[in-house]
């Protein structure tokens, strides 16, 4: 039994019930995360109807059920272990912005939208712990996310080698996307924003390059996703099964993205592996790193576009609580979700959360190191090579958390979350998935 035991499988007569309910949320869950995006779209061109557009209000309704299957698999069970330190690291973390959210004064949709990027994901981590999982289940469930991906991948390459005229004129994706009223970057056309092409090589290929967004329509997330794929298929191959081709895809995928935090993903993984650090140990130690090379730059901060407007996210955060800022502004009046007219944050997930919350904003990053360790010790204990492949990809969602808005709300980070939640089930300790 390892530290990420919290309910014994079948403590009570509703849990085999509750977890079958559960399994068929998170199968739909991981299906709308990896194809949602797509399958709306071709929804919206044949139907014109914008509720087509919506399809994430599916994904996080899908999030808070499970969530509630969670609780009561909690409240029901008659054997209750305490939870492992990530878990209480996450728990502490959604009462602190929810206190935040009760105290805010704007309206109830604004606060949910903001509350919802900072708290869903904690609170998913912790709800599939408490879930009385089955080890064929969760074997199951890993090899859904990598056979998904897989697929994803491969549609990512194709539509990067199709003509434009699949997105702009058969998907249609510029009337799809402006059809999402809560899409701020929804009415920027197929070239116009960052979405499909990037500049941020411009001065070295001399030319704007496509990005690859498969059937997430976006590149950030679906690096995210990419991410996990890579992460999921070295932890294989450290077992020793084959899985050079998830591999393969994952690296050309996430690459493909021209994503900076997967491009940074890899660099790190591989000073990891040649030189021992970063270890995805100590992340903490990382993050520090990261904002004191970011603080010592003063060539980077003034950048307000570009690949470097990351960058200057982190910056605004930092100097933000370094001017005695410790509280916030409050949820909803800072960051990519608000009516104030307050430039802050921009595309830092932590800039985003320091922002509204102040210094609240750090408690992500304590609650993924104690989540690394959690898995680390979980991995000695089972003997499992492949278990601190999987931690790895906190690296991957810490840099972007730190440099990234798109590490916020329910996209692909949750599919990362969600196999490191699986993994420190008691059910995984009887049998490592695969």
């Amino acid at each position: 039994m390892t530290s990420g035991a919290v309910v014994q499988r079948g403590a009570g007569p509703a849990a085999p019930r509750s977890a079958k309910l559960a399994y068929v949320l998170l199968v739909l869950l991981v299906l709308a995360l990896q194809f949602g995006p797509l399958a709306g779209a071709i929804g919206f061109r044949l139907t014109d109807d914008p509720r087509w557009a919506l399809n994430g209000i599916l994904r996080d309704a899908a999030v808070a059920v499970l969530v509630a299957l969670g609780g009561a698999a909690w409240l029901t069970s008659q054997r209750r272990q305490p939870l492992p330190p990530s878990a209480r690291w996450a728990l502490v973390t959604v009462a602190v912005f929810a206190t935040f959210a009760l105290l805010s004064g704007l309206s109830l949709l604004l606060v949910a939208l903001n509350l919802r990027r900072l708290a869903l994901m904690p609170l998913l981590f912790v709800a599939l712990l408490l879930i009385p999982w089955t080890p064929r289940q969760i074997d199951r469930l890993f090899g859904l996310v990598v056979a998904s991906s897989v697929i994803v991948a491969l549609f990512g390459l194709f539509e990067l080698a199709a003509p434009e005229s699949f997105w702009t004129e058969v998907l249609d994706v510029d009337n799809y996307s402006a059809a999402n009223q809560f899409d701020r970057f929804g009415k920027i056309g197929f070239r116009d924003g960052g979405r499909f092409f990037s500049g941020d090589l411009e001065p070295w290929t001399g030319q704007v390059l496509r990005r690859m967004v498969s059937s997430y329509l976006e590149p950030t997330t679906l690096a995210a996703a990419m991410a996990v794929l890579t992460a999921a298929a070295l932890a294989r191959r450290a077992r020793g099964h084959g899985a050079l081709l998830p591999l393969l895809l994952g690296v050309a995928g996430g690459l493909a993205t021209i994503s900076k935090g997967y491009w940074l993903f890899v660099l790190l993984l591989l000073s990891w592996r040649l030189l021992g650090a970063p270890s995805p140990r100590h992340l903490l130690a990382l993050s520090a790193v990261t904002c004191a090379v970011v603080l010592a730059a003063p060539t980077l901060q003034p950048a307000t576009s570009g690949a470097m407007v990351h960058v200057a996210g982190l910056t605004s955060a930092l100097q933000y609580l370094s001017q005695g800022n410790l509280g916030g502004e409050g949820i909803g009046l800072a960051g990519n979700y608000t009516d104030a007219e307050i430039d802050f944050g921009e595309e830092s997930g932590l800039g985003n959360a320091v922002g509204q919350v102040g210094l609240a904003g750090l408690l992500p990053l304590f609650w993924v190191a104690a989540l690394a360790r959690d898995v680390f010790r979980a991995a000695a204990a089972r003997r499992d090579p492949g278990g601190p492949w999987l931690a790895a990809w906190l690296v991957f969602w810490t840099m972007t958390y730190l440099l990234s808005a798109s590490s916020l709300g329910v996209g692909g980070n949750t599919l990362g979350f969600m196999l490191l939640a699986l993994y420190l089930h008691p059910a995984s300790a009887v049998r490592v998935p695969r």
